[in-house]
């Protein structure tokens, strides 16, 4: 089924995931880590969690790779191969800062972003170098205590556009 025919994504607990992925979504299925996760998404009809709002925008983000799971697949393994050299600042580094990741890091709090958003906002990302990208990645895994990614994100890119 096509990445448009989704209206929101439903939660299935996964015993696949690594320890680090709180949830993997396959096809508008989000496979969660816990079940407790799982029973989140599938709450109610409305976007109410950050993980479900995450994911709801990677299914709204596969329709603006022309209505595609195979190119939306490819293009997030692409960007996360081209990130393979942050993997020596952090190991989650090549993932946290992949174009795809990052507008749906930024905009998981906004629960009507899927509704309302441009969804393209991940290819204005793939125009921040791997060199702008290190720097990010060194400076956010060295803070001490860690900030919020969101908030992170909304900072770098407010001093970028200014």
């Amino acid at each position: 089924m096509k990445p448009s025919k989704f209206i929101t994504v439903r939660g299935k607990k996964a015993w696949f995931l690594p320890s680090n992925i709180q949830a993997l979504t396959w096809k508008g299925i989000a496979y969660c880590q816990t079940q407790s996760d799982a029973d989140k998404i599938n709450a109610t009809d409305k976007i109410d969690s950050q993980l479900e709002s995450h994911e709801t925008i990677h299914i709204r983000q596969a329709e603006s790779t022309h209505d595609s799971w195979f190119r939306f697949y490819v293009r997030y393994v692409w960007d996360w191969i081209k990130n393979l050299p942050l993997i020596f600042i952090n190991m989650n580094a090549p993932y946290k800062f992949e174009p795809i990741e990052l507008e749906a890091y930024l905009h998981q709090d906004e629960w009507d972003y899927c509704m309302h958003g441009a969804l393209y906002q991940w290819k204005e990302f793939e125009k921040i170098t791997l060199k702008e990208k290190r720097a990010w990645a060194k400076e956010y895994y060295n803070s001490r205590p860690k900030p919020y990614f969101t908030y992170f994100l909304r900072e770098k890119l407010m001093r970028t556009n200014a």
